[in-house]
C-alpha cells in the first residue's frame, strides 16, 4: 500500500517535472543555502560580529545553483567561478557607493541595465545577472564598513564551497539518472492521452519529448539514434490517436493498442537504462570530454553573435521603469525602495509584450499579497522556535527554487514569507513592514506597466502573430526537406544520413518554435471568458493537426520509406503537388503574420484556399493528411476579416490549446 502511494507520487512528480531537473536543483538550493547559513552564523556568533556579515554568502548559495547546469566539469566550476566574481564585485562596490546616495542609485541603474543588455546571453550571463542585481542591493542596504566589507567577502567564500558541496558530492549531477527519468515522463505524459486524448495533453507530450531530446543530446549514448526513433515512435502514435481516430471510430481501440506499444516499447529501454549502461558511463562522468576537439567558432563570429542577442530595448524599458520606480519609492521609504525597484527588474526580465509585462506583474502582486499575509500569521508563532523557524526558512527556500523558474506567483509567495520571517526574526513589526512591502512592490508594477504600455513596440497580438509566422516557417522548411527527399531519393549513404539530419533538425526547431508560441499564447489564456484577438488562438487545434502529420511526414523521410516500382512515378507525382498546394498556403499566411498581408489580394487567397489537390492519397498518405491539415489551418486563419484582426475582440471562448 505504501509502495503504490510512493509511486503514484513519484508519477505525479514526474508528470510536472520532466527529469526532476526542478526537484534536484531545488534540493541543492536548500542544502547549499542551510550549510553556508550555518556555517557563516555560527562564525558571526562565536566571533561576536552582525550576524548580516554572512548575508552575502548566503545569496550566493541561493541563487547559483539554479545556473550552474554544465555536464563539463571545466565548464562547471568556470560557471561557477564567473557568478560568483560578478557578485563579489557588485556587493564591493555597492558597499563603497553607499556612502554617496546619488552615486549609488546611479550604479544600481547601471547594473541593472547591463543585467537586462545580457539577459539573453545564456544561463551564466542571467544568472550572473540576477546576483549582480541582488548583491549591489544588498550592499547599499546594509552600507557595511571597511572591516565589515572585507570580513563578509572573505566569509562568502563559504557560499561556493557549499555550492560545490552539494552540487559535486551531496547531490550531484547524475545525467544518466536524469535521462531515464525524462524517458519515464515522456511514457507518463503519452499514458495520459489514452484516457484523455486532447490538444492539451499532446502539447504537454511534446514539451516532454523536448526534455528528452536536451537530455539526449547532453549525453550522447551510442544508441542515441535508436532513443529518437522510439521518441519519435510514441509522438506519431499519440498524435494518431488523438486527431485520426474520434470516439465514434472503430480505429479509436486500434490506435490505442499502438499507443501502448510504442509507450512499452519507450518504457522497455528506460527499464533497462541503455542510454547509460551500454554506453559505460558512471556516474559523474564527463560526458562531453570531446568537447576540445571539436571546431571552435572564431573569435570575430563569436562577438558577432553576442552583440545578436544584446538586449537593447529591454534594457532601456526596464532601466527607466527602475529610474520611475526610485523616484516614488524613496517617497515612501528612504530603506526599502529597492522593492520598488526589484520589482521593475523582474517584471520586465524575459518579457516581450505587453501582455507578457501585464502578466508577469499580475503573479508578482498575487504572490506579495500572499506572502505578506502568511509571514504576517507564521512570525508570532515561529518566534522564540529556532527549529522551527529554520524548518520554515529552508522549506520557502526549496519552494522558491523549485518555482520561481518556471511558475513565478508560487516562486514570489515563497520568497515573500522568507523575507518576512528574516525580518521578524530580526526584531521588525511585521504590520507596518508587510505593508510597505505590498505598497513598494504596487509601485514597481505600476510603474512597469505604464513604461510597457508607453515604450512596448510590441503588441500582445503582433507578439503572438510574430511567433505563429516562426511555427509556419518551420512547417515549411520540414515539407521543403520532405518535399526535397521525395524528389531526389535518399541515393548514397550519405545522402540517406543527411536527410536524416535534416529532417529531425527541421522537426524539432517546429517543435520549438510551437512551444514558443504557446507560451505567447499563455497571458492571454489566463482570461477565461473572454480572449484578445482569438483568431489564432482559436486555429491552435488544426496547427497542432499541422504538427502532427508533419511528424509523420518527418518520420517516414528520416526513416526513407519507399513505394514499390508500381506506383513510385504515381508517388512522386502526388507527393509534389502536395508540396505545392501546401508551400503555397503556407507562404500566403506567412506573408499575412510578418506584415505583408495587405498585399495579398482576395483573388490571391481564395486561389490559395481553393487549390486542393485532387489525387490517390494512399500514394503519399502524410503528405496528403498534411495537406488538408493546412487548408483547414489556412481557412481558420484567413476568414477573420482584415480590418477586425487587429482590434479589442471580446468574444466567448469556444476551446482552448
Amino acid at each position: 500500500m505504501i509502495a503504490a502511494a510512493f509511486s503514484r507520487v513519484a508519477d505525479r512528480l514526474l508528470a510536472a517535472d520532466p527529469g526532476l531537473v526542478r526537484l534536484h536543483n531545488a534540493l541543492r538550493v536548500a542544502l547549499a543555502c542551510l550549510l553556508t547559513g550555518v556555517a557563516g552564523i555560527a562564525w558571526t556568533v562565536s566571533h561576536h560580529q552582525p550576524i548580516t556579515l554572512a548575508a552575502p554568502g548566503v545569496l550566493f548559495a541561493m541563487v547559483a545553483p539554479l545556473f550552474v547546469r554544465d555536464a563539463r566539469r571545466s565548464a562547471w566550476f568556470g560557471t561557477l567561478f564567473w557568478l560568483y566574481l560578478g557578485s563579489c564585485a557588485c556587493f564591493a562596490a555597492a558597499s563603497v557607493l553607499s556612502r554617496y546616495p546619488l552615486a549609488g542609485d546611479a550604479g544600481f541603474l547601471v547594473v541593472m541595465f547591463v543585467g537586462m543588455l545580457c539577459q539573453a546571453c545564456g544561463p551564466r550571463a542571467l544568472g550572473c545577472a540576477m546576483l549582480g542585481v541582488v548583491c549591489f542591493y544588498l550592499g547599499l542596504y546594509l552600507h557595511p564598513s571597511m572591516q565589515h566589507l572585507v570580513q563578509s567577502l572573505l566569509l562568502s567564500v563559504l557560499g561556493p564551497v557549499m555550492v560545490t558541496l552539494v552540487g559535486r558530492v551531496l547531490v550531484p549531477t547524475r545525467v544518466s539518472a536524469s535521462f531515464r527519468l525524462a524517458v519515464h515522463t515522456v511514457t507518463l505524459r503519452a499514458a495520459r492521452l489514452l484516457h484523455a486524448p486532447g490538444a492539451a495533453n499532446l502539447s504537454s507530450l511534446n514539451e516532454a519529448a523536448l526534455s528528452l531530446e536536451e537530455q539526449l543530446a547532453l549525453l550522447n549514448p551510442p544508441d542515441a539514434e535508436t532513443v529518437r526513433e522510439r521518441i519519435v515512435e510514441v509522438e506519431v502514435a499519440a498524435g494518431q490517436h488523438a486527431f485520426v481516430a474520434g470516439p465514434a471510430s472503430g480505429g479509436m481501440q486500434a490506435s490505442a493498442e499502438v499507443l501502448r506499444h510504442a509507450i512499452g516499447r519507450l518504457r522497455e529501454m528506460a527499464q533497462r537504462g541503455r542510454a547509460g549502461s551500454e554506453a559505460g558511463l558512471p556516474s559523474g562522468v564527463d560526458v562531453d570530454a570531446d568537447a576540445d576537439v571539436r571546431v571552435a567558432a572564431s573569435t570575430a563570429q563569436r562577438f558577432a553573435d553576442l552583440r545578436a542577442k544584446l538586449c537593447w530595448l529591454p534594457a532601456t524599458r526596464a532601466t527607466t521603469a527602475a529610474f520611475l520606480a526610485m523616484l516614488i519609492g524613496h517617497s515612501l521609504s528612504p530603506e526599502r525602495w529597492f522593492w520598488a525597484v526589484i520589482t521593475t527588474f523582474v517584471v520586465f526580465l524575459g518579457t516581450r509584450s505587453r501582455a507578457d509585462t501585464v502578466y508577469r506583474g499580475a503573479q508578482r502582486l498575487v504572490g506579495t499579497l500572499a506572502g505578506a499575509l502568511v509571514s504576517v500569521l507564521l512570525v508570532a508563532p515561529l518566534h522564540g522556535s529556532p527549529g522551527l523557524l529554520v524548518a520554515a526558512m529552508v522549506l520557502c527556500v526549496f519552494g522558491w527554487a523549485y518555482f520561481i523558474l518556471n511558475a513565478y506567483a508560487p516562486g514570489v509567495f515563497f520568497i515573500t514569507v522568507l523575507v518576512g520571517l528574516v525580518y521578524g526574526e530580526l526584531g521588525f513589526a511585521m504590520g507596518p513592514l508587510a505593508e510597505l512591502r505590498i505598497e513598494e512592490v504596487l509601485v514597481g508594477c505600476l510603474v512597469s506597466f505604464a513604461v510597457a504600455m508607453l515604450m512596448m513596440p510590441l503588441a500582445a497580438t503582433r507578439h503572438v502573430e510574430t511567433r505563429l509566422g516562426t511555427v509556419l516557417a518551420a512547417l515549411r522548411e520540414v515539407v521543403r526537406v520532405a518535399g526535397y527527399s521525395r524528389a531526389h531519393g535518399h541515393g548514397t549513404a550519405d545522402g540517406a544520413a543527411n536527410a536524416t539530419l535534416d529532417a529531425t533538425s527541421a522537426m524539432r526547431k517546429l517543435d520549438r518554435s510551437w512551444h514558443d508560441l504557446r507560451v505567447a499564447l499563455k497571458p492571454l489564456q489566463t482570461q477565461r471568458v473572454v480572449v484578445w484577438n482569438p483568431d489564432v488562438e482559436l486555429a491552435t487545434g488544426s496547427l497542432l493537426c499541422c504538427l502532427h502529420w508533419a511528424r509523420v511526414l518527418s518520420d517516414s523521410t528520416r526513416r526513407g520509406d519507399a513505394v514499390s516500382e508500381g506506383v513510385a512515378l504515381n508517388a512522386a507525382e502526388v507527393g509534389a503537388a502536395h508540396v505545392e498546394s501546401i508551400v503555397a498556403r503556407l507562404d500566403s499566411l506567412i506573408a499575412r503574420y510578418s506584415g505583408e498581408g495587405s498585399a495579398l489580394g482576395g483573388l490571391e487567397k481564395r486561389e490559395a484556399s481553393v487549390a486542393a489537390v485532387d489525387v490517390d492519397p494512399d500514394a503519399a498518405p502524410a503528405l496528403a493528411q498534411l495537406d488538408g491539415a493546412v487548408a483547414q489551418l489556412f481557412d481558420r486563419l484567413t476568414q477573420p476579416a482584415s480590418q477586425t484582426r487587429r482590434m479589442f475582440n471580446w468574444t466567448f471562448r469556444s476551446r482552448s490549446v
